[in-house]
């Protein structure tokens, strides 16, 4: 539970850049104990865990 608490704290910016190509881009306390398990992740589990979660997010609104 305290994962989906703490996700609040994550600043999530989807950018769309000129080329039509597109970022997230995230933002976040290093320091916040609350995102402790963030950090552990590293860079490559951080971008599996964004779309991992994407990808659940459209499977409910896709067919």
């Amino acid at each position: 539970m305290l994962k989906l608490r703490s996700i609040k704290k994550l600043k999530i910016e989807y950018i769309e850049e000129d080329d039509g190509s597109s970022t997230i881009q995230i933002e976040w306390d290093n320091a916040d104990p609350d995102l402790q398990w963030w950090n552990d992740l590293g860079e490559e589990g951080q971008k599996t865990f964004i779309l991992d979660s994407l990808q659940q997010a459209l499977d409910c609104y896709v067919d």
